[in-house]
């Protein structure tokens, strides 16, 4: 039986083990085989998700660099030729271009980092009302550039949590992002907080397309991206990912609500500090 294993046979295992003079070599020989069988399994899960994230990534990784190769080409070709406002404008494209390839990059470290477990938050009391004021007036101003009405709700006597500032942070941001983007220009975003049991609760509401209920269930997936109607889009999308997999660290769950024109709402919980 061993033999056969060994030579690749991995649904091989000792028949009848509960008889016999040696039932505890047989149990043990058929527990360590399931355990081998679940950890290639598990192995060709993580090479699987490998692939999966070249071929996913790889789009959003040629157009930024497409786009930066053909402007820059443009300018040396005609040099000579381009007028100053439109050599601005070929910069600032180049330079927006590389904002975005930087960002997508760093969120693949990060996520993969996640992924393997390579990050472990070291946990201390903080106050969230603080950090909600400052990604407040963060995105306040890129809220106006959109016309956008965000406010920021919360009581006075918010208690402090218990968890990971830098991540936390990170985690309202990327819903930050996710919802700034999909509102309308003069729309509508609200950041709600307040305390719920021995937690705080963090809402993320805005006004959007919405999402479709047969879309939900995967908007938190690795490389599923949807817009605002519910259908499914080429990219990356990572933001909502690493959102998840933070939140995880924390034994907290990421949830959402949405209606297809009428608005989503992203929703999770903090431990309240009780010291």
């Amino acid at each position: 039986m061993g033999y056969r294993f060994n030579e690749g046979d991995y649904q091989a295992r000792v028949a009848d083990a509960d008889k016999g003079d040696m039932v505890v070599l047989a149990d043990t020989f058929n527990e360590m085989a399931d355990k081998i069988v679940e950890n290639i399994d598990q192995l060709k899960s993580v090479e699987n998700l490998r692939r999966e994230l070249i071929a996913n990534v790889s789009h959003d990784l040629r157009t930024p660099l497409a786009i930066m190769q053909g402007y820059v080409e443009t300018m040396l070709m005609k040099n000579d030729d381009l007028s100053a406002e439109n050599r601005q404008k070929y910069l600032k494209t180049v330079l927006t271009s590389s904002e975005k390839l930087s960002k997508l990059i760093s969120q693949l470290f990060e996520y993969s980092k996640l992924e393997a477990k390579q990050i472990e938050p070291k946990k201390e009391p903080f106050f969230l009302a603080e950090l909600a004021q400052d990604v407040f007036h963060k995105y306040q101003i890129l809220a106006k550039e959109k016309d956008i009405d965000l406010r920021l709700n919360m009581p006075k006597d918010l208690p402090m949590v218990f968890a990971n500032l830098g991540l936390v942070e990170r985690v309202i941001q990327n819903l930050m992002d996710n919802v700034l983007k999909f509102t309308p220009n003069g729309g509508k975003i609200q950041l709600n907080l307040k305390p719920l049991n021995d937690s705080v609760e963090i809402k993320i509401a805005d006004n959007s397309l919405g999402i479709s209920e047969a879309q939900q269930p995967y908007i938190f997936e690795r490389y599923n991206k949807a817009d605002r109607k519910g259908k499914q889009t080429s990219g990356a999308g990572l933001g909502l990912a690493i959102v998840k997999k933070i939140l995880e660290l924390h034994d907290a769950t990421i949830r959402v609500q949405s209606q297809l024109n009428q608005g989503t709402v992203f929703m999770f919980q903090l431990p309240a500090y009780a010291g």
